[in-house]
């Protein structure tokens, strides 16, 4: 927990779109998590639940571990409920301290597909460090132990691009 671990992902195609526009696509939070929760549930020892509102996976050894997935963007990271994100929605604060306590969230670093960073964090010391439920993009450095934040640079492994992904550094 609270280890950041890196990937690049390799092989992303859809048939004629070119890298550059799924790269642009999948920089939206929204589309990225559809994939991205699968490929969780291969990665680490955790199982994807489908249609579940109240968590995205469960924990392979133990199922009362729950787990939710959320997508750290341009635009930073809401972890609160997606119930309560987006118009005419209603963010109730008890309710999502209350889903927080209970959970260890994914948070999932897209900023610079194919580049990804994993963090698993419970939802009590995310509470702790970001209240109001919002990390800023400002703090993806921070947050995400990279030294590198502000500049440009791209992470890439081209020695082994016969897998679906590639793990470029395990831990930091």
């Amino acid at each position: 927990m609270n280890q950041v671990h890196r990937f690049t992902l390799s092989n992303v195609a859809f048939d004629c779109l070119p890298p550059e526009l799924l790269a642009k696509i999948f920089n939206d939070g929204r589309v990225f998590s559809h994939l991205i929760e699968p490929w969780l549930a291969q990665k680490f020892p955790i199982t994807h639940v489908t249609g579940c509102k109240e968590f995205d996976f469960i924990d392979n050894d133990d199922p009362n571990i729950k787990y939710d997935q959320k997508t750290f963007t341009a635009r930073g990271c809401k972890y609160y409920p997606s119930s309560m994100i987006g118009t005419g929605r209603k963010f109730d604060r008890t309710l999502f301290e209350e889903k927080a306590n209970k959970l260890i969230y994914i948070l999932v670093s897209n900023i610079n597909f194919p580049e990804i960073r994993v963090k698993f964090i419970s939802g009590a010391d995310l509470l702790a460090q970001y209240p109001k439920g919002e990390i800023p993009y400002a703090h993806y450095g921070k947050f995400f132990e990279d030294e590198t934040f502000g500049h440009e640079k791209k992470i890439s492994n081209k020695k082994n691009n016969d897998s679906a992904s590639t793990l470029v550094n395990d831990s930091i």
